[in-house]
Order: structure tokens, then sequence, then C-alpha cells
């Protein structure tokens, strides 16, 4: 049996993966209380699609610099 979570997790696990460059640091990232995200970790997000919209746009700011 499936997660519902595995499509937004796999989807966002990747996108994290591209912008920081290793499978290994997104993971990391996935399970890290983030100051951009309110302290809340990434994974902690993946439930619903206006959250899903955080993360992404989070990772655009990572990708451009605006968070570290």
């Amino acid at each position: 049996m499936t997660s519902t979570l595995d499509g937004p997790y796999t989807e966002i696990l990747t996108r994290a993966t591209q912008v920081l460059g290793s499978r290994d640091k997104a993971e990391r990232w996935m399970v890290t209380p983030a100051l951009g995200l309110e302290r809340r970790r990434p994974i902690d997000l993946l439930a619903n699609a206006e959250d899903l919209e955080v993360l992404e746009t989070f990772l655009g700011r990572i990708e451009y610099g605006v968070y570290h």
C-alpha cells in the first residue's frame, strides 16, 4: 500500500535535489526546520496544494539565492 503523500514527496524531493545539488542534501532539507517556512519542516507541508505551492516558491527562492 502506498501513502497519499508519496507523489508530493517524490515531486518535492526531485525539485529539491535539482536546487540543492544532491539527493542527500535534499533529503536532509526535507526533515530540517526552515526559517523561511516559519521553522516548519518541508516534509510536514506535503498534505495540501496550498502548502505544496509554498514549498515550490521556497525552493525557487533558494535556487535564485533569496534564501540559503
